[in-house]
């Protein structure tokens, strides 16, 4: 929900507490689920035993009409369990598919991309009208401006050798990292040259991770997420997929960047973690080429995902959103052949994404880049990994890379564009006639990853947020979570997730686990209530909610020092 319990007395209580008459038929795992569903539900107000008596109408609604299915021969585990007010399947399960009729091709022949594409929208409205979207080159030199104009995140260690001055900090607290743009290395007192950088660079941090921004570039999420990898230890380098005036889409950079971030860190009301958007010009948005303005510059891959829109003319929209994915693909490549050697040497690298830039570090795939995940892994945020809205078929949901590869995926069970939730984007379409994608959804990655036979992958559903980042209101074991994966990637599953389950801090309860895929649902460490932005921050998102206290779990990596 958007907050958590208001008395750490209920939360105990709460955590102990199950219906035994909605859970006396149900598994030890299912009946640890309504637990944590009944938590959350109380968490918005509703009195335990209203949630109780919800739960039982929901879990008698949904087993009367998805059944009771038996474990499938081919995964060995339930396909279907009844949590939250929802069906929650874990794989695509034998329900009605509102548009199973029609089986649909995929839209990614790279000669469709050479071509104009014309996008319409629903007739009869006045907000948006049709757009197009010009040819794109083939050529990765025209997508070079994602990597000369990247950001750079680096861990307090970094900090020190380069003779750097510190500018963010994790949860606004200590402000012991930096964060720049990658051209701003250059100003960095023990280390003038590129040689100079690189050495230092390569052997300052835990290792490195390459991080795909969402749709709304460096924003919200992402930095936080990024000071979070930085937090523990890890360089950070994210392209920047709107740093061409020229291109596709465009958001004008502010300049001096980093020494705007010292400023401002210096403002407790003022912190620029909790910012909505601290790194570009805040009079320059990316208004979406589909908006009936004329006021402003758009651009064609600036978009609003609508579901009405959408529908109206699904093959546009589904062939639109391969050419998303194919910008992504470019930069990435341009990226991959042009990694500065402090990547390329580092002891651990991993490829993070959230939301669009999730669907990017999930789909993409290179062999050079795959070389150096071996060491380290996919972090895939805020995505689901099926066919929905956002790829033109199944087979483009797919996740690329070594089988092999560890692989951590977080979102939130109400997901407001990729979750099963009614509510979601990707639902809307998916149950209509009309639409598109996979029936039903999961609104995560565990189906497509068993399917694709991964050997060392664990999904993590969030339960108590109904926000899209995970950040907001989940921040503490999002945290706590990644910096669990990235110290011990390949022994995850297997070790650093007992410190969450009832063993260790009780957070998580382990769902399923079938070959080398771990499903878990979990929930925010720590028990206050969530504030409005106001109290965070002046430059916070107002509509939010956020927990704002910060809790620390785990151990650090010793390269995590800032000795």
């Amino acid at each position: 929900g958007r907050g958590a319990s208001r008395a750490l007395a209920l939360r105990k209580m709460r955590a102990n507490l199950y219906c035994p008459l909605a859970t006396t038929n149900l598994e030890a795992d299912e009946r640890s689920a309504f637990r944590v569903w009944i938590s959350a539900m109380s968490n918005r107000g509703v009195p335990v035993m209203v949630a109780c008596l919800m739960s039982l109408g929901i879990a008698l609604l949904a087993l009367a009409s998805i059944g009771r299915p038996e474990a499938s021969p081919q995964y060995h585990v339930r396909d279907a369990y009844s949590i939250a007010g929802t069906a929650f399947w874990t794989r695509p399960g034998p329900a009605p598919n509102p548009h199973a009729a029609r089986e649909d091709e995929c839209l990614d022949d790279p000669a469709s991309f050479d071509t104009t594409l014309h996008v319409a929208v629903p007739g009869g409205q006045t907000k948006y009208w049709n757009f197009t979207v010009p040819p794109m080159s083939s050529s990765t030199e025209d997508y070079s401006y994602a990597m000369e104009h990247a950001f750079v995140v680096l861990p307090s260690r970094c900090v020190l050798r380069m003779g750097l001055q510190p500018n963010v900090g994790d949860a606004g607290r200590l402000i012991n990292q930096w964060m720049g743009r990658i051209e701003e290395l250059t100003t960095a007192p023990k280390a003038t040259t590129s040689a100079e950088r690189d050495v230092i660079l390569a052997q300052c941090a835990c290792g490195w991770a390459i991080f795909a921004h969402g749709s709304g570039g460096f924003t919200y999420d992402n930095p936080r997420y990024s000071i979070m990898l930085a937090a523990a230890g890890y360089g950070v380098l994210a392209p920047d997929s709107f740093a061409s005036s020229t291109g596709l889409r465009y958001k004008a950079p502010l300049k001096n960047l980093s020494s705007r971030l010292r400023e401002a860190n210096t403002r407790q009301q003022n912190l620029s973690f909790w910012c909505e958007n601290n790194v570009y010009d805040p009079t320059s948005g990316c208004t979406a080429a589909m908006e009936n303005q004329t006021s402003s510059p758009s651009y064609p891959l600036c978009y609003n995902s609508d579901p009405q829109a959408i529908l109206s003319h699904t093959e546009d929209w589904r062939a639109f959103y391969e050419r998303v994915f194919r910008l992504r693909q470019l930069e990435l490549d341009y990226v991959v052949a042009h990694l500065p050697e402090y990547i390329r040497q580092a002891p651990k690298v991993f490829l993070v994404g959230e939301s669009e830039g999730g669907m990017a570090a999930a789909r993409y795939s290179n062999p050079e880049l795959e070389k150096l995940l071996a060491s380290g892994g996919r972090i895939i945020l805020q995505w689901s990994c099926e066919s929905n809205y956002y790829t033109s078929c199944s087979e483009d949901a797919g996740v690329g890379g070594a089988k092999s590869t560890p692989i951590l995926n977080m979102i939130s069970a109400h997901d407001p564009y990729f979750s099963a939730s009614p509510e979601s984007v990707a639902f809307k379409v998916a149950n209509d006639p009309r639409g598109y994608g996979q029936w039903p959804l999961t609104g995560n990655c565990f189906a497509k990853l068993l399917d694709q036979g991964f050997e060392n992958a664990t999904v993590i559903v969030l339960a108590h947020t109904i926000y899209h980042g995970l950040t907001v209101n989940t921040a503490n074991v999002a945290r706590a979570l990644m910096k669990a994966f990235l110290a011990e990637p390949r022994a995850f599953k297997n070790v650093g997730l007992k410190n969450f389950e009832p063993s260790g801090n009780d957070l998580c309860t382990e769902l399923q686990r079938s070959q080398g895929v771990t499903l878990l649902i979990c929930r925010e460490l720590g028990d206050e209530d969530s504030v409005p932005a106001s109290q965070v921050s002046a430059c916070a998102y107002k509509s939010y909610e956020f927990h704002k206290e910060y809790y620390e779990y785990g151990t650090y990596e010793m390269c995590a020092s800032g000795i």
